[in-house]
């Protein structure tokens, strides 16, 4: 499990890349208001009146900016695999195409290819060198030697303006509190990329803003040219009306300056005189231009309102004006790269909406009304005037009036002119609002690198999942593995544990079988002999080996021991000692003429062990066994031997061994570690509780070293110079397993 944890963590880090961050900071040209209420009232254009803060994230992020980087850098294609992205290194497509995914098979001989849609359908089949995909609008000649034979190229492509809303969406962009300094950031895994779009993005963002406030400065030095000439228009008019006024008037008596006149002229009185009337005058001529601009059917006009005199020394409502111009000015160019459904656009479009519907007529109307009551106080002093002043004759002052009003109107000209030479040098000699202050440098180190933590986490889950697993396999597991399954949970009492044989002579399994040995002959009891049967649940767990090992322990201890293969079903004991099966205790049993006790009992090479075969193959071996010739030779054998040691089959295999149990009176049970099944060995010993047979206890074979059996071994270990040897003999020369 931990190395399968590995695998995934190790096949994961190849799909999820380290990501790595590039960053860039851009400089806005807008001004801080709060330091300085009117600095946007001076210039031709105000000073970060080209977009509001906010908007200047928006237009970051608009079409005009990312359609055309992500044409720039094809970033509407994608390749599956990035060894075959120089085939694409002069890939582009038309405005018309057909987005999808794409497969190019190269045929085995390298001159053909074969363009088919995912699906497998075939789209269009050519030779190597000519243009691809020309029918869908892909303008693609891959070079030469870049598609090898054999060779299958996928790839998609989707409509650049999807590429472009995507690139907007993973593009982060942060705007500090006074709107000068804008941080751009952009992940990727692939850090040469994300540096190149970054720049790229850049970039564009300060053309398209240069080219926004040139388009503005333009519209707006069109409007300031349509209102010098209306400033020329009125100008000219008030300059004829003069010349039509003296023209009439130079040839009348009333023109000659008499005697004092000059004096009279010069008199404060007279001068305050005439200039209260023509401000009167001139204060009525523009109200009564107000109320009929403000009246009239179709709207305010905002040009006309712009030549009227008073209006120019109006400071809000001439601010208004130019706001208007300015907004006006704007949104044409927006209109130029824009639908109306751009946000800015649609902002700009209130906000010139609220100048000319509610902002511009208000004041206008505060305006009129102003000047109305300036008309009148100044009607009032003119009629208190002295009768003297009364005297004044009416051409004289209409001279003045009319020589106030082109006065007026050249100043308004004037004004006009100087805005509009300003705006003209500014769209020609235009300075960027924007910046470009930290290109984006190629990032060395990921921001986020995945494959360290998936590693650990593939250790950590494949260590979890493999002691889970483990745990729930033991506890799963039906087979004998702890000695507490054996003696706490099935009862019986162990015995001995004896090793896994590595060895033709291992130390340990001889001191295994002499512990048990003595474990036997205490537990059995001061009556003598010893009998007992050795059995196992099932087949497999060493009966036969333990049967054996243990009579030769009990014969190499100096007693008299006889061997029974009781296993007359399958019984294989006779090659362990090479003896004959046949005539064995079958054949006894069953009373064959001319075969004695004597005959059965075999002679083996070790000294004190005697040995009966099973016999011959029968079908009714539980008749045979639990015959009463088999109580009788157990009896004439108890008088010649010490120990006699039977091998039944395994309880699972029939009765034969209940009844071996039965005829001993005791019976040895062999669990070898990881093998015999328990639920079959409570089921068993179940059977065992109603039967009169003594259970001695439990024999555990084929224990791991160094495992917990060891504790129930007198010899747990190997400790090198305590073998059991005689001096100036052989270690062969000891007792050996059969």
């Amino acid at each position: 499990m931990v190395v399968l944890g590995l695998g995934g963590a190790v096949a994961a880090t190849r799909l999820l890349r380290p990501i790595y961050r590039a960053q860039a900071n851009v400089w806005v040209d807008v001004p801080d208001r709060r330091g300085d209420p009117h600095a946007d009232t001076r210039g031709p254009i105000r000073q970060g009146a080209l977009l509001d803060a906010d908007a200047w994230v928006e237009l970051l992020r608009s079409y005009v900016v990312m359609d055309q980087v992500v044409r720039d850098l094809r970033l509407y294609l994608d390749v599956k695999r990035l060894g075959d992205r120089p085939s694409f290194a002069g890939f582009s497509v038309s405005d018309d195409f057909r987005p999808g995914e794409y497969r190019l098979n190269i045929s085995d001989n390298g001159r053909q290819y074969t363009l088919t849609s995912a699906a497998g359908l075939t789209l269009e089949r050519g030779t190597v060198g000519d243009s691809v995909g020309s029918r869908f609008g892909f303008r693609w000649v891959p070079a030469p030697g870049t598609l090898p034979a054999g060779r299958s190229v996928e790839f998609s492509v989707m409509p650049p303006r999807d590429a472009a809303t995507r690139l907007g969406e993973q593009l982060q962009v942060q705007m500090d509190m006074n709107g000068n300094f804008l941080a751009l950031e952009l992940r990727g895994t692939s850090p040469v990329l994300i540096s190149k779009i970054l720049n790229a993005v850049t970039q564009r963002y300060v053309e398209v803003a240069a080219q926004l406030k040139r388009e503005k400065l333009t519209e707006l030095t069109k409007i300031l040219e349509d209102q010098l000439t209306t400033a020329k228009r009125n100008l000219d008019e008030a300059e004829d009306a003069q010349r039509r006024f003296r023209t009439r008037t130079i040839t009348l008596p009333s023109d000659q300056q008499r005697p004092g006149a000059a004096a009279e002229t010069r008199d404060p009185i007279r001068v305050s005189f005439f200039d209260m009337a023509v401000e009167r005058d001139q204060l009525r001529r523009d109200g009564e231009a107000l109320e009929r601009l403000l009246t009239q059917a179709g709207g305010l006009q905002t040009d006309a309102l712009s030549a009227i005199g008073s209006v120019q020394r109006a400071p809000e409502l001439s601010n208004a004006l130019k706001e208007l111009s300015d907004k006006q000015a704007q949104a044409r160019t927006y209109r130029y790269h824009y639908s109306e459904a751009y946000p800015p656009l649609q902002h700009l479009a209130a906000e010139i909406t609220e100048l000319q519907e509610r902002t511009i007529p208000t004041l206008a109307r505060a305006l009129a009304s102003q000047l109305a009551d300036r008309e009148s106080e100044l009607a009032r002093q003119v009629n208190t005037a002295s009768n003297d002043l009364r005297q004044i004759p009416g051409r004289a002052i209409e001279e003045v009036r009319l020589n106030r009003n082109a006065e007026l109107k050249e100043q308004t000209y004037t004004q006009l002119q100087q805005r509009y030479d300003q705006a003209r040098l500014s769209a020609e000699a235009t300075v960027p609002d924007v910046r470009i202050l930290d290109p984006a440098v190629v990032p060395q180190r990921p921001v986020k690198n995945t494959a360290p933590r998936l590693l650990l986490m593939g250790l950590v889950a494949g260590l979890g999942l493999g002691v889970l697993g483990a745990i729930v396999l033991d506890r799963a597991d039906p087979r004998v593995r702890y000695p507490e399954q054996v003696s706490r949970d099935l009862g019986v009492p162990i015995l001995g544990a004896v090793p896994h044989l590595r060895a033709k002579e291992p130390v340990e399994v001889i001191e295994a079988l002499r512990g048990l040995r003595l474990n036997v002959l205490h537990e059995y009891g001061a009556e003598t002999p010893v009998v007992v049967t050795v059995t196992s649940p099932g087949p497999g767990d060493g009966k036969s080996f333990l049967s054996a090992n243990l009579a030769l322990a009990f014969a190499d201890g100096g007693h008299r021991t006889l061997l029974v293969d009781g296993d007359i079903r399958r019984g294989t004991l006779h090659r362990r000692f090479k003896a004959n099966r046949r005539p064995g205790l079958v054949d006894y049993l069953r009373g064959e003429a001319g075969i004695g006790r004597e005959l059965i009992v075999q002679e083996t090479p070790y000294p004190q062990l005697a040995f009966i075969g099973c016999g011959t193959r029968t079908q009714r071996a539980p008749e045979v066994l639990g015959s009463p010739a088999m109580t009788q030779l157990l009896a004439e054998l108890r008088e010649q031997y010490d120990v006699i040691v039977v091998d039944s089959p395994p309880l699972t295999a029939g009765v034969d061994p209940f009844i071996l149990g039965t005829a001993t009176g005791s019976l040895l049970l062999v669990l070898r570690t990881g093998h015999s099944h328990r639920d079959v060995t409570g089921a068993k010993l179940e059977v065992l509780d109603r039967l009169p047979i003594r259970l001695l206890g439990a024999v555990l074979n084929d224990v791991p070293r160094h495992a917990a059996y060891g504790y129930y071994a007198y010899y747990s270990y190997y400790l090198p110079g305590y073998e059991a040897v005689d001096e100036g003999v052989g270690r062969t020369s000891g007792p050996r397993v059969v």
